[in-house]
């Protein structure tokens, strides 16, 4: 069963992840769209960190209460894939595409914590 810790744990990673892959794209892009990218997954990488580190530090949460939270969060997510979509029509697609991914990834991390939470009686 999912817990807590494991939610955190995988969000920390993945954060990771997207600041040291968004960063390296982001210096090393060829293009406006390819270093837009980056820099766009390096901000949620950042921002995805701080979420993780500030979980990290408080104590385990009531399982209730965290599904409900991840089940609002998943409706966020849709609207970030909305978006997505939005920057992709401007023309903004580096922007776009990193938001798609960030969206998608976190709608899974999300939808699959929230249906597989331990949930203590």
């Amino acid at each position: 069963m999912a817990t807590a810790k494991d939610l955190t744990r995988t969000l920390a990673l993945w954060s990771a992840g997207s600041i040291v892959g968004g960063g390296l794209v982001w210096a090393a892009g060829g293009s406006p769209q390819v270093r837009a990218f980056g820099r766009q997954t390096f901000a949620w990488g950042a921002v995805d960190a701080a979420i993780a580190g500030f979980s990290a530090t408080r104590p385990e949460p009531d399982p209730r209460r965290l599904r409900r939270i991840l089940l609002i969060n998943c409706v966020a997510d849709v609207g970030y894939l909305a978006l997505a979509a939005a920057a992709w029509r401007k023309g903004r697609t580096g922007d776009g595409a990193a938001i798609a991914v960030q969206g998608a990834f976190l709608l899974a991390l999300d939808s699959h914590y929230a249906y597989h939470l331990e949930m203590v009686d």
